[in-house]
């Protein structure tokens, strides 16, 4: 623009006719004399580039017909601002088919593209042609920022698949190959890490449970088990929690472990999803170094490119682990090419105040962990189709009527033990199973076990009514109908009652008199 003006001010400077000097312009700016023209009306004013650039205010003055507006606005309704997101160009088919049909003149496809942001809104587009509602989050502005002026005082916690395969040797037999869960706490002041944790299965109260621990307590023990001798000096008890409304979060296990230490839960919906920015670029940002190494699954099917990744991956869960910690703590110590501070250095300053509560972690863990209410049997507390029983709980059994649920925690990881809230001490105590049988066994373990067995001894419906329909015919059979009962009894009454016939009946001639019996005589028996 600055070198038509440039030629333009030489028109305007230049006395006399400008009918030549308008021919040299357009032929080296590659326009037409009208254009030209068009410029220095516009330009003569006040001679200012701003002047030349296009004018989108929709001053100008539509060309087509009435009629014709009114088919290209009810056609784009109809027909391309629907979920299925049609191309235009059918849809100016059809435009200039309807056009042709009532005898008007039928727009170009330019004039037809030209009047949808005058017709339809940036939002409406986007919540009509499209199901995804980031298409919309895109085009709204997000006021508001979550600040902090201290550490600890908001954190945010997330989730994330692995962008990276790794490798384990299953009971010596086969290989599994798999992708891990990666769950963040960050601190918004310090931009810090304060913990992490990698999981195999999907998130979880368990993982969110392992995560906070790690987050809220000293690190020392841990990274010496993993043979780690890096620092990772950043713990403590959140004053805020930001999260978003997944279920982990939403469930009691979480809000009651975050109301006995005293955190504040925020919760940011759909429309507030900039409020954890902060830990979703560090679940990017660990994501994109375990991205550079063999495994990578890369952010989409597109990125990845046919790359191997099952094939080439040689991490294991535990090497793995170590890597993401080792780029936890690389990034606490890089500086922000943005703000140019150090996490580690921004911790080191402003944490010094910070009260330290030296949390343990067990009891830390058993907070966050799922949980339920039992009632208690003289067998123990039941639970997962098991009993649990522990001699401390016999001495409660004479009272269990008085004291109602109890309080019961458990480690999907290994649920040969229980953990139940003693109501005296209120302290969480271990309890094993009844049986007697504790080899450690994860709660997954026990489901596959018992549906196996489910499905083993399982019959089919119509196996399950068999007997019972027998067992219903034989009592059938036995059992007399009312008609059999009905005349049972007419036959009874019938048999009692008194016949005609009997009346009628000759009497019988009487017996003869009886003679008495004359004894015999016996004659005397002399004896010899």
């Amino acid at each position: 623009m600055r070198r038509v003006a440039r030629e333009l001010d030489r028109i305007l400077d230049q006395a006399g006719p400008h009918r030549a000097a308008v021919d040299r312009v357009a032929a080296e700016l590659r326009l037409s004399t009208r254009q030209v023209y068009n410029l220095l009306a516009r330009y003569r004013l006040d001679r200012r580039v701003s002047s030349l650039l296009p004018r989108r205010n929709g001053a100008r003055k539509k060309r087509l017909d009435h009629e014709v507006e009114e088919i290209i606005a009810a056609t784009l309704r109809a027909q391309w601002l629907t979920l299925e997101a049609p191309p235009l160009a059918p849809v100016v088919a059809e435009i200039r088919a309807r056009c042709e049909e009532a005898g008007l003149a039928a727009p170009s496809y330019g004039a037809v593209d030209r009047r949808i942001p005058s017709l339809f809104s940036p939002e409406e587009i986007a919540k009509k042609r499209s199901a995804n509602p980031k298409h919309l989050l895109r085009l709204k502005p997000r006021p508001g920022y979550i600040r902090a002026s201290k550490p600890l005082e908001v954190c945010q916690i997330d989730h994330t698949p692995t962008d990276i395969h790794f490798v384990e040797v299953v009971e010596g037999e086969g290989v599994f190959v798999g992708r891990a869960y990666l769950t963040l706490v960050a601190d918004v002041a310090t931009r810090s890490i304060l913990g992490f944790c990698l999981t195999l299965e999907k998130p979880s109260a368990l993982s969110v449970a392992l995560c906070l621990t790690q987050a809220m307590c000293p690190k020392e023990d841990w990274l010496a088990a993993r043979g780690i001798e890096h620092r990772w000096p950043m713990f403590g008890r959140p004053g805020q929690l930001v999260t978003d409304s997944a279920k982990e979060f939403k469930g009691r296990a979480f809000q009651r472990g975050c109301e006995d230490y005293g955190i504040r839960i925020r919760y940011r919906d759909r429309g507030r999803v900039h409020e954890g920015g902060v830990v979703e670029r560090l679940l990017g940002k660990l994501n994109a170094v375990l991205a550079m190494h063999p495994g990578s699954t890369g952010r989409s099917v597109a990125d990845r490119d046919g790359y191997p990744a099952e094939r080439r991956a040689r991490l294991s869960f535990a090497d793995l682990e170590r890597c993401v910690a080792l780029a936890v703590i690389d990034h606490n110590l890089q500086q922000n090419a943005k703000t140019l501070k150090a996490p580690a250095a921004e911790w080191a300053q402003y944490s010094r105040d910070l009260p330290r509560f030296e949390d343990d972690p067990a009891r830390v863990v058993l907070a966050f962990l799922p949980g339920a209410e039992r009632r208690l049997s003289p067998q123990g507390v039941s639970m997962f189709a098991l009993d649990y029983y522990s001699p401390w709980l016999g001495g409660l059994v004479p009272r269990r009527d008085r004291l109602g649920r109890l309080e019961v925690r458990y480690d999907p990881r290994d649920i040969s033990h229980i953990y139940i809230r003693d109501p005296e001490t209120r302290e969480f105590q271990s309890v094993g199973r009844r049986d007697g049988w504790l080899v450690p066994m994860t709660l997954w373990e026990h489901e596959g076990d018992r549906g196996r067995r489910r499905a083993a001894n399982a019959r089919s419906d119509a196996e399950k009514v068999t007997l019972q329909r027998r067992i219903a015919e034989i009592v059938g059979e036995s059992k007399p109908s009312k008609v059999d009962l009905r005349d049972a009894v007419r036959r009874t009454h019938a048999a009692e009652a008194s016949k005609p016939y009997e009346a009628m009946r000759p009497s019988a001639p009487a017996p003869p008199a009886e003679r008495p019996v004359r004894e015999k005589r016996r004659l005397p028996v002399e004896d010899w």
